[in-house]
């Protein structure tokens, strides 16, 4: 089982239990999202994938809660909401 957290969320301890928590390799688990951010802009350019700018100007969510509507494309929960910081700030 391939594991999405990173270094941040596990010093917080903010997981999803049997989710990120139990996954046998975790890729990015011991990288901050700060630097996952600067690698994947990194990427984005030497590589010409365009797309890895649009993940790093996602918002970092768990998508636990459903979206309200079928037309809404953002989820209604965040990390930093929850956590009651921003990754910035730790």
């Amino acid at each position: 089982v391939l594991g999405s957290a990173n270094v941040d969320e596990g010093l917080r301890g903010y997981m999803t239990k049997y989710d990120c928590s139990s996954a046998d390799l975790n890729p990015i688990g011991a990288i901050s999202k700060h630097d996952l951010k600067r690698l994947l802009l990194w990427a984005a350019t030497e590589f010409k994938y365009d797309v890895l700018n649009e993940i790093v100007e996602a918002p970092p969510t768990a998508e636990l809660r459903p979206m309200t509507s079928q037309n809404v494309t953002e989820h209604t929960q965040t990390d930093e909401e929850d956590m009651g910081m921003s990754y910035e700030e730790s």
